[in-house]
């Protein structure tokens, strides 16, 4: 199958809603029918991920400009969302240092949840019928170097009438930048700035840690449970093996994942100069960058590609520079698609996909985000079905 016919590349769809940096986006649950998103506007907004009449390739972009519903009770910036399987209710965090719970139909928040001490980076839902919410979060420096003490793993009981999280779990040393969690294996996979990450085996009571030795910026199980995806501040997208914690593969970086680890290895020893990732290479050709930001990643198809959003290079300051969304094939770890965010968009912060549609979106810097879909022989790969909130 030729590269172009394995990822989707063709832009249906442009949501521009917000007016800050998309920080976080989910599709809704199967069949996918809506997006959520949160921004750095404080604010999360409901859309239609395709236009009502999408059944042929559009001449131009549709672009939406006002959301179906829009979710404004954060006080700061939003930074992750998740969606329970019914699409009933949804989780949100950010600079708050609270865990909202909504209602998705009322867009009220049916639950507040303190306990965290600084902004909190990530959520995610779990147990039975989506009853616990998992939230991780920011480590905090203040002066004379005084740490804060939380940079815990907390879970909550929706269920429940307290306020107190029913667990919480301390073994991070820095920020919880991401967390997946695996409902066949009862795990809790957090990725954290302090280079590691860490399974929780929640039926065993256990902890598992893979050193990446980068700040981790972004974790995802795969269907099977056997790989996490991580997403690392050197440039790296590793695919861990969750028996042994050995890397399977790595993406982007340029080259090969071996050869850069022997080098970086060998510029720790003091034998050689270690290199950066830039965003082209000689030729032109856009390369992955993740040296600063908190980009995520995650597998496609059924776990047969893995994509990413992407940075531009510091060193870069044309206004007409570019963002890519890059994906790669998992077998063989070649680039199959690089997508364009467009003129002057710096980087695409976080990407989500579709498995029953085919379909990603991308959220980017520039407050806009996206829609792609696979087309094949000329038709949309569409499901008709839907099914509204």
């Amino acid at each position: 199958m030729p590269p172009t016919q394995k990822f989707p590349i063709y832009r249906l769809h442009t949501l521009k809603t917000h007016n800050g940096p998309v920080n976080a986006i989910c599709f809704s649950s199967s069949p996918g029918t809506y997006l959520l998103t949160g921004s750095s506007d404080r604010s999360i907004h409901l859309c239609r991920a395709l236009p009502p009449s999408s059944t042929t390739v559009p001449a131009t972009t549709p672009i939406t400009t006002t959301p179906i519903q829009k979710y404004a009770k954060h006080g700061y910036s939003v930074l992750d969302l998740a969606v329970t399987a019914d699409n009933a209710r949804f989780a949100s965090v950010g600079g708050d240092k609270q865990v909202f719970l909504w209602d998705v139909e009322t867009g009220t928040t049916v639950r507040r949840w303190s306990g965290h001490d600084a902004r909190v980076e990530a959520v995610e839902f779990g147990g039975e019928a989506d009853s616990i919410v998992a939230s991780g979060m920011f480590f905090v420096l203040f002066f004379l170097f005084f740490r804060s003490a939380d940079t815990t793993l907390k879970l909550w009981d929706t269920r429940s009438l307290t306020s107190k999280p029913i667990q919480t779990l301390s073994e991070a040393r820095d920020t919880i930048s991401s967390l997946s969690i695996h409902m066949p294996t009862a795990s809790i996979i957090s990725g954290s700035y302090d280079g590691r990450i860490r399974s929780y085996d929640l039926r065993m009571g256990m902890v598992n840690v893979d050193v990446m030795g980068h700040e981790v910026t972004s974790v995802s199980c795969s269907d099977d449970g056997n790989a996490v995806l991580a997403s690392c501040l050197d440039g790296w997208i590793r695919m861990v093996d969750r028996a042994d914690g050995n890397v399977l593969k790595g993406f982007g970086g340029g080259g090969s994942y071996a050869a850069a680890a022997a080098a970086a290895a060998a510029a720790t020893a003091g034998q050689a100069e270690g290199g950066s990732a830039t965003a082209a290479t000689r030729d032109g050709t856009p390369r992955y960058v993740n040296s600063s930001l908190r980009i995520r990643s995650a597998f496609a198809k059924g776990d047969s590609v893995v994509f990413s959003g992407g940075e531009t290079d510091e060193s870069e300051n044309d206004v007409n520079v570019e963002s890519h969304v890059f994906a790669w094939d998992v077998l063989t770890g070649d680039v199959i698609a690089r997508v364009s965010a467009g003129k002057g968009v710096k980087a695409v912060s976080c990407v989500t996909w579709n498995e029953k549609g085919g379909c990603w979106a991308g959220g980017c810097s520039d407050g806009e985000f996206s829609l792609l879909i696979f087309l094949y022989l000329g038709k949309l790969c569409l499901h008709k079905e839907v099914s509204f909130w």
